[in-house]
């Protein structure tokens, strides 16, 4: 008889998993397949369509999952998948908007955080009827998008943001693309032939901005 041990050597050579798959109806080998650094795509879009709701677990939180397997797995019966789903680095954008509306708020708290979160979902997760939801959007999700949009910019305005995103800033992308494009314009030549300092009402105190 095959012991656990001995089967989860085997799913640890690439060559086996496919075989094991085919051959096996056993839920601790396909779950150790699905576990497996070295699976193939093609497994894993098998896998995801497991009636064990463990397998499919695993599935969405493999490493090598990818997003067209993760968006599908969004819609999955079982909360934990839609959660691994909201969490994974390899979802796409559109699959966190609509795990944005998901019923159960600790999906929806994984895409408040999540950082490839795009803003408007963002902004609409601020305002969420969870607290907790709304908290994440509000601090760390809001400082993912201004991070994600401050990256975009050439130097110095890249410099220059990532310092007020530092700092704190209190607003949005757009906010802080307003800030940013107004203080191009403070200094002025003074007569002495220097650059005038911009006003401190403008810059961030050592102490951030206040909510």
């Amino acid at each position: 008889m095959t012991t656990h041990h001995s089967r989860w050597q085997l799913t640890e050579h690439p060559q086996t998993l496919q075989a094991l798959l085919e051959s096996h109806t056993d839920a601790y080998v396909r779950r150790q397949i699905a576990n497996s650094a070295r699976v193939s795509v093609n497994a894993l879009v098998i896998l995801a369509g497991d009636s064990d709701a463990g397998i499919r677990r695993c599935v969405s939180d493999n490493p090598r999952t990818p997003p067209t397997v993760l968006t599908a797995l969004a819609t999955d019966t079982d909360v934990l998948v839609r959660k691994n789903v909201a969490r994974h680095p390899n979802t796409a954008p559109d699959t966190l908007t609509r795990l944005a509306a998901d019923t159960d708020r600790s999906v929806r708290w994984r895409v408040a955080e999540h950082p490839n979160t795009p803003t408007h979902t963002i902004r609409a997760l601020a305002t969420d009827t969870s607290h907790y939801v709304a908290h994440a959007a509000s601090t760390c999700g809001r400082a993912n998008c201004l991070t994600r949009y401050a990256n975009t910019l050439p130097e110095p305005d890249r410099s220059h943001a990532l310092l007020l995103v530092e700092a704190g800033f209190p607003g949005w992308p757009d906010q802080l693309a307003t800030v940013l494009t107004s203080q191009r314009h403070i200094s002025t030549p003074t007569m002495a032939g220097r650059t005038a300092r911009p006003d401190a009402s403008t810059q961030p105190t050592s102490s951030g901005y206040s909510h």
